[in-house]
């Protein structure tokens, strides 16, 4: 979907005349709408020009304010249909060359169309890939946050928590493990009250209440690998928007701060090891997650016309 669509979609959507959406942004945010009329938004919906990244962000804040929902119009999207929306290309201003998490195996000749990512619960192979993901766990985390193989091996068959591989011809490439909460949880976790480890079966969200998703692992052979795992969880994001109140995580290593920066996630606070090493959390609404310059770039910016 490109932007002119989508806000089209939502003026209509809200049963809003052009001239009445004019209105109403203008005063939602006078600063970015003051001159905006009919004859902008008429082009803007046209594509035959787009308003600029950041005023596009304020536009879906103005529909998310006024529908309560993080990507309006978007949620009914199933995963498959989620993920035909976003650009993998896109991805990369959210993972950038990140050397910690992403290694750089070559992935020329590889065909896009013959990676695979699934739920790591379908693996015949789950429990050595647990072990691959036990050594690089225990190698990038700080004892504070370290978990135990058969708490992951736990975690992995919860039906609430997004373990999921990304495999080339059978190979494996990578991984992304994101728990979905309780938001008391997720609060304590980042707010240094508990540990990981304390995490019990009943601190799970189920799917048909609100949680929030806390990132455990990630890990990546390629930038192409990385990029399809992030695309499956974005998409995650979208068609799951309804039950998802915030996103976050805890760590001790630099390039996991970029990551969360790039996602808009925010500084939360941070404890001090005996060892003094410091480990910061993150985290952000989803309303903020997804209504962010570098997911509009990946979803709605596919349309060549002129900005304003």
């Amino acid at each position: 979907m490109q932007f002119n669509e989508y806000l089209k979609s939502c003026r209509e959507n809200n049963a809003l005349t052009q001239e009445e959406l004019v209105h109403n942004l203008y005063s939602y945010d006078i600063e970015y709408f003051e001159s905006l009329d009919t004859s902008t938004l008429s082009k803007w919906e046209r594509s035959v020009t787009k308003p600029k990244i950041a005023k596009q962000v304020r536009i879906i804040n103005y529909f998310q304010e006024s529908t309560g929902i993080a990507l309006p119009y978007l949620g009914t999207n199933t995963i498959k249909e989620a993920e035909s929306l976003i650009c993998n290309i896109g991805m990369q201003n959210i993972l950038e060359k990140n050397k910690t998490y992403i290694l750089d195996l070559p992935s020329g000749a590889m065909n896009i169309d013959e990676f695979k990512v699934y739920p790591l619960r379908h693996s015949e192979r789950m429990n050595s890939l647990l072990d691959i993901n036990m050594d690089i766990h225990n190698e990038m985390n700080h004892i504070f946050t370290q978990v135990t193989l058969a708490q992951f091996q736990t975690w992995a068959l919860h039906p609430s928590n997004l373990f999921l591989v990304c495999e080339y011809k059978n190979n494996f490439l990578g991984l992304l493990f994101v728990l979905r909460l309780k938001s008391e949880t997720y609060h304590k976790l980042l707010n240094f009250e508990m540990k990981k480890s304390d995490i019990s079966e009943d601190d799970f969200a189920s799917h048909e209440e609100k949680g929030c998703d806390f990132f455990l692992s990630f890990y990546a052979l390629n930038q192409k690998s990385a990029s399809i795992l992030f695309v499956r969880y974005y998409a995650h994001l979208i068609a799951n928007q309804n039950n998802i109140l915030e996103v976050g995580g805890i760590s001790t290593i630099k390039d996991a701060e970029k990551i969360a920066h790039n996602m808009n996630l925010k500084y939360f606070s941070k404890k001090t090891t005996d060892e003094n090493i410091e480990i910061r959390s993150f985290t952000q609404t989803l309303a903020h997650v997804l209504a962010s310059e570098n997911v509009l770039k990946m979803i709605l910016e596919k349309q060549k016309c002129p900005e304003e």
